[in-house]
């Protein structure tokens, strides 16, 4: 008897949505990109680094609290020198790695348990918040991801196919490369090694073994070069710092560390695709360990290490202090490709479980299409609403419109100065918009007696957490003594809002003292 099979639609199938969320992901990253959102102040930190400094002197300890790697800040360096500072510049290399990582997604994820896995997980990839924003930021965070997409790539073909050599060999050409450009891509790497060192004795393959040989001395080498000549300085210049902000990503000793694995296991780490930090990740997190549960039960040890290992390894060096666990995705990029892939594998068999008996084909069809659908509503939906809100936070959009409009006709002998230094990022977020609006300016934590004004006229910047005072007699005295007689020509107060940080409101205060006419 002829079964007649239900008819299906275009966007019933997989392809049609496979294609969609690709083409979301890479519309989303490109909008955010042309759209220029001004520069917030992690990437005026590091900006100004790349500005003040040469090739050699990037490789020494950063000012401002930041960790880079090299190749990250070499590249950019070069593209800064040849092109400028327009965010477009700034921003290319990690929008370009971005793209690439979604393009790669599909050809990675579907080899792990076929094209519905492959489906949602590169869904995940290229739908989600946080690999769009950090694929639009002046940071190398999007390069932990490619990369590690890259050596979980190359380590799958390796496993599949046990008595090739030349997967292995890519591996080793790849090892230098990932490591000059993102640092935790080394728990990647650690867990690619530990997943193919059993496959060496399945086909007894004298030139897999060799391979094998040369990776391992390529991955140790490469990284103990990197840490001796630039990580070890970078970490020790920002110990105190680094431990004070990742407090709370460093797991506790005792019975606390059972809630604190639960917390982190459901925070923005696990946030995909929507993100904050919790929410989705209630979500995410139960699918990760369905997929790894699934994978264990089908005795695929190779892939489980593989997947599984860079989790192990980043909390062990969170147990050491070295490297922050579970506290922000910004972080945990090189997780990505194992957070979406378990989860995907989780989801996919939770769906077969539930519809194993079902002969519904259409049923089968929009359950697999309807969280890719959902996720490529939502990168719509937000690529609408950054076209109508083109900022991260309305602060760095002050802070740029300000120095714009304040100071666009200041003369060669005004001098800018930032009286105070605190909070950091604030003086840094200005320092570097004077900077690129090519402005004299200096930061200074106090007018001390030794400072003597450089300028016919002064402007002076300073911040508060709560509605500024008028300027003192104390200053203005002060800065007669260094311009004569002077009156205040202008004193401009703004409101800096930081509305998503939980954070009191930051007021900027900028007064301008001219010279009094005789």
């Amino acid at each position: 008897m002829h079964v007649k099979r239900p008819r299906l639609y275009f966007w019933d199938s997989w392809r049609f949505w496979l294609v969609a969320a690709i083409a979301a992901g890479i519309i989303w990253r490109l909008t955010d990109y042309f759209l220029r959102f001004p520069v917030w102040d992690d990437e005026a930190s590091l900006g100004l680094n790349i500005l003040h400094r040469g090739y050699f002197g990037l490789l020494q300890p950063l000012r401002y609290g930041q960790v880079c790697p090299v190749g990250f800040l070499w590249i950019s360096k070069f593209l800064i020198n040849c092109f400028g500072t327009d965010v477009w510049v700034l921003r290319f290399l990690p929008v370009a790695a971005g793209i690439a990582a979604v393009l790669l997604a599909w050809p990675v994820t579907s080899r792990v348990a076929g094209r519905r896995v492959g489906l949602l997980a590169t869904a995940l990839i290229a739908c989600s918040l946080a690999t769009n924003r950090f694929a639009t930021d002046f940071k190398p965070y999007s390069l932990d991801l490619l990369l590690a997409m890259g050596i979980i790539g190359w380590a799958l073909s390796a496993i599949r196919r046990p008595w090739d050599y030349r997967p292995v060999l890519f591996l080793a050409l790849l090892t230098p490369l990932a490591i000059v450009f993102s640092y935790p891509s080394v728990f990647v790497l650690g867990a690619a090694l530990a997943a193919l060192l059993p496959t060496l004795w399945q086909h007894r393959s004298k030139a897999r073994q060799v391979a094998y040989s040369i990776w391992a001395v390529v991955t140790v080498g490469s990284f103990a070069a990197i840490y001796l000549t630039v990580i070890h300085g970078q970490m020790r210049h920002t110990h105190t710092f680094m431990q004070e902000f990742w407090k709370s990503a460093f797991p506790p000793h005792g019975p606390a560390l059972f809630l604190w694995l639960l917390d982190a296991h459901i925070s923005n780490m696990m946030s995909y695709p929507f993100g904050g930090s919790k929410g989705i990740a209630v979500v995410i997190a139960p699918l990760v360990l369905l997929g790894v549960w699934r994978l264990w039960k089908k005795r695929r040890r190779a892939e489980l290490v593989l997947l599984v290992g860079p989790f192990v390894l980043t909390f062990f060096a969170a147990w050491l202090h070295k490297y922050p666990y579970g506290a922000d995705a910004r972080v945990e990029q090189h997780l990505v490709v194992s957070i979406t892939l378990l989860a995907a594998l989780g989801a996919v068999t939770l769906g077969t479980l539930a519809v194993r008996n079902s002969r519904n084909v259409r049923l089968w069809s929009y359950g697999a299409n309807i969280p890719v659908a959902v996720m490529v509503i939502f990168a719509v939906v937000m690529i609408g609403k950054d076209i109508r809100y083109p900022w991260r936070t309305p602060a760095p959009l002050l802070a740029q419109n300000f120095v714009r409009n304040v100071f666009q006709h200041t003369g060669p002998h005004t001098q800018i100065v930032i009286v105070n230094k605190h909070p950091l990022h604030y003086s840094v977020l200005l320092s570097w918009q004077l900077t690129v609006e090519s402005h004299r300016f200096l930061i200074l934590p106090d007018l001390t007696p030794q400072w003597k004004a450089a300028g016919a006229d002064v402007w002076l910047l300073h911040f508060h957490f709560s509605h500024p005072m008028p300027v003192s007699a104390k200053l203005l005295d002060h800065v007669k003594q260094n311009i004569g007689r002077g009156r205040i020509a202008a004193n401009i107060t703004r409101k800096l809002f930081e509305p998503f940080s939980g954070h009191p409101p930051v007021y900027m205060q900028a007064v301008h003292i001219v010279p009094q006419a005789p």
